[in-house]
């Protein structure tokens, strides 16, 4: 298998956030469009709806994969949670969306009052998950394997970004960052492969 870092969770989630926003403004959009126009937009939203939801399997499972292995610590495993909880939170909305989409197959022209409920929760959720994975990685660090030299002094308002005066008693190749990640990995509960703290 090709290498990813750190997983392949990154890969999918771009397309399920893609063609589930696209199906509700495609649905919305057949209300507005006249006769044949709105129902091509329509017919276009049913696909990107079933598209979404198909891709949302492998995006779900990678992010489990990825909660499961990815190094953190206490706020991070508190942070992955939320996003977690919001990820399953976005699969039963589109569950309910493919269902109400599917009795209301033969509409030719936009989406029922409760189709259109669904969709505009699941859109909603479905941004709030995404602002949640980011911070995941923008705030929390998480799955990032390394920053560019001279970064990491920036976050606590120090000015001296040398090598030899960075706090964590790395190198200039973050060799003790590295290590002590190593460590961690190493004596991490059972089933719990990557975390460095305890359960």
């Amino acid at each position: 298998m090709i290498e990813v870092v750190p997983n392949w969770h990154p890969i999918w989630v771009h397309f399920p956030i893609a063609l589930l926003s696209m199906a509700t403004a495609f649905f919305l959009l057949g209300f507005v469009l006249p006769d044949r126009a709105g129902e091509r937009v329509t017919s276009a939203a049913r696909w990107n709806l079933g598209l979404g939801a198909l891709l949302l399997i492998p995006t779900l499972a990678t992010g489990y994969l990825a909660y499961n292995s990815v190094a953190h610590d206490g706020a991070g495993h508190a942070a992955m949670q939320r996003h977690m909880t919001a990820a399953w939170v976005v699969a039963a909305l589109v569950a309910v969306a493919v269902l109400v989409a599917w009795l209301d197959r033969f509409r030719a022209r936009g989406a029922g009052v409760i189709l259109t409920i669904a969709l505009l929760l699941t859109t909603v959720a479905v941004g709030v998950t995404a602002y949640l994975g980011a911070e995941n990685v923008y705030r929390h660090g998480l799955g990032v394997e390394r920053l560019p030299e001279g970064v990491q002094g920036e976050g606590s308002g120090s000015s001296d970004t040398s090598d030899s005066g960075r706090s964590d008693g790395s190198g200039p190749d973050g060799s003790a960052q590295d290590s002590a990640q190593d460590d961690s990995e190493d004596t991490a509960p059972e089933g719990h492969g990557g975390h460095d703290h305890a359960h």
